[in-house]
């Protein structure tokens, strides 16, 4: 079976045992920087795009409820497996939905990459990075409020890696909610604000 593993050092990706080692992975953008073109909003929220960034207001509706959705923008299509790049500030709380469905929560059918406002704070059950209410971050390597940071989510198979900033922060093996599913971004809350940028996506 395929294996692929994140090398941060060099920024790109090995494929061991790939059995079309000369294949050419293409990279596409899923955000235009113009428009949502691609994408579609679930159970209100604003987004609007703002000198090429994709920005998210006025969130409503979350919870910790698995029966129950919020407010949040998703992809027209759904993926399996890939790797998912994007640059993400926040002013508050957020998330990147990874195979998620229409179904009641995506936080909790797929899977929900954390996003907090949570520079050097330590101690956090789930800091930014954090696979939520599934498993932490290793390290918390959110940058201050209102600063950019870089995201890169490996999701093929059962395997889920995110390295945050430069660190490998979550390697998980068992994930096995769903094989396929949407790509989404969460708005919140009233209170938070989130920036999101370069976001690209090369499938496997």
């Amino acid at each position: 079976m395929k294996r692929i593993v994140f090398v941060t050092a060099l920024g790109g990706l090995l494929l061991a045992g790939c059995s079309s080692p000369h294949r050419s992975l293409k990279s596409v953008a899923l955000f235009n920087g113009v428009d949502l073109d691609g994408w579609v909003v679930e159970h209100g929220g604003e987004w609007t795009v703002e000198d090429g960034v994709l920005v998210g207001r006025h969130g409503r509706g979350w919870s910790t409820n698995p029966e129950v959705s919020g407010s949040w923008l998703r992809t027209e299509r759904e993926y399996d497996n890939f790797l998912l790049e994007l640059d993400f500030a926040i002013e508050g709380n957020s998330g990147v939905m990874l195979r998620s469905g229409l179904e009641r929560n995506p936080t909790f059918n797929g899977y929900e990459m954390q996003i907090l406002s949570d520079h050097g704070r330590t101690g956090g059950k789930y800091p930014t990075g954090s696979l939520y209410a599934v498993v932490s971050a290793k390290r918390n390597m959110s940058k201050p409020t209102g600063e950019w940071n870089h995201a890169r989510i490996l999701v093929e198979g059962n395997l889920i890696q995110i390295v945050l900033n430069g660190e490998l922060v979550v390697d998980y093996h068992e994930a096995t909610r769903r094989s396929r599913g949407y790509i989404g971004l969460q708005n919140h809350d009233e209170k938070s604000v989130v920036r999101f940028r370069n976001i690209r996506l090369t499938g496997l």
